[in-house]
């Protein structure tokens, strides 16, 4: 999973993808989150495109809350047709 992160820190912006704020220049794990839970879509855990950056603050409001932001449903609804979970 690590290799994952690291690929997806040197592709993307270091910024929220909810947000905009600016993330840092460690890739901490805090700052990816599973919009589809790994644990529950073991066919998703290593799925790029499963992955969104966000804050600390974000990423613990959307396990509180998993439906909080537009932008995560939005993506959920995606991969939810990508792995034909309708």
């Amino acid at each position: 999973m690590r290799e994952m992160f690291l690929g997806i820190w040197k592709k993307r912006p270091h910024k929220s993808e909810i947000s905009g704020e600016r993330l840092g220049t460690e890739p901490l794990s805090i700052f990816f989150h599973h919009i589809l839970p790994k644990e529950k879509y073991n066919q998703a855990a290593l799925d790029e495109e499963n992955i969104i950056l966000m804050t600390l603050e974000e990423h613990s409001n959307v396990e509180n809350d998993t439906y909080r932001y537009e932008e995560v449903n939005k993506r959920r609804e995606y991969l939810k047709e990508k792995y034909d979970l309708l």
